[in-house]
């Protein structure tokens, strides 16, 4: 367990002696979660700083139109969006399902303020990583968009994604990828099935599958993608 805190950049910086005393003041919960579990839900209000400690979890994101999902592989050490703690609107922006069984550590809110808030260590690595994803976002609005069609859709893809690795599925009509992406619905069709003969996607009805956002990335050289280390 220590291990796996202190590789989360959260903890980054602090001993092990430290990270015992907060374990000692501040009340965790371990759950266990069987395969399949809803964890939390979209829109639900972010009250928990929830960490991933074993096993994967699925993240799922609805358009606000519900015209596309975006669905996520997420692995340990992770902390479940840490951002949503604060600001004007504190609920969850997605909703996680366990893969098989995972294991969970969360605490309340209300031990940040009344105990982690305490260490400096702590509250510095949180401003940073909040501050660098909100100058990622930033940054990415000022960068001239990519020339090519499948470097538009591997960007559209990295927008909105959580972490810029792992396996993707995006949910989504033809019709409705071409509309956001400006482009006709055979361009798209063309380009997708030639990331497919490249062995980058694999394609089904509604359904745009990445193995590996990794290689995806990679190999769309126009693209900028959206760069945010957890």
């Amino acid at each position: 367990m220590y291990e796996n805190l202190l590789r989360l950049p959260y903890f980054q910086g602090m001993s092990k002696n430290e990270l015992t005393t907060i374990i000692e003041k501040v009340k965790l919960d371990f759950t266990r979660h069987k395969n399949g579990e809803r964890l939390l839900s979209q829109g639900d209000k972010c009250e928990k700083f929830v960490i991933l400690l074993s096993g994967s979890i699925e993240s799922e994101r609805i358009s606000s139109d519900e015209s596309y999902i975006l669905r996520e592989m997420l692995t340990p050490p992770h902390a479940i969006e840490p951002y949503s703690l604060f600001g004007a609107r504190p609920e969850y922006s997605r909703t996680y399902y366990s893969k098989g069984e995972c294991n969970t550590l969360s605490f309340d809110k209300s031990f940040y303020y009344s105990q982690l808030s305490k260490y400096n260590i702590f509250s510095i690595n949180m401003l940073n990583l909040i501050s660098l994803k909100a100058q990622a976002m930033n940054n990415t609005a000022w960068q001239e968009a990519p020339q090519s069609i499948e470097g538009r859709i591997a960007r559209f893809i990295a927008l909105r994604c959580e972490v810029p690795t792992g396996s993707k599925r995006l949910t989504i009509k033809m019709e409705r990828l071409a509309q956001v992406l400006g482009e006709t619905r055979l361009n798209i069709s063309r380009t997708l099935n030639s990331l497919q003969n490249r062995g980058l996607v694999e394609l089904s009805r509604k359904e745009i599958f990445i193995p590996s956002f990794e290689r995806l990335s990679a190999a769309t050289a126009d693209t900028h993608i959206y760069e945010y280390a957890e």
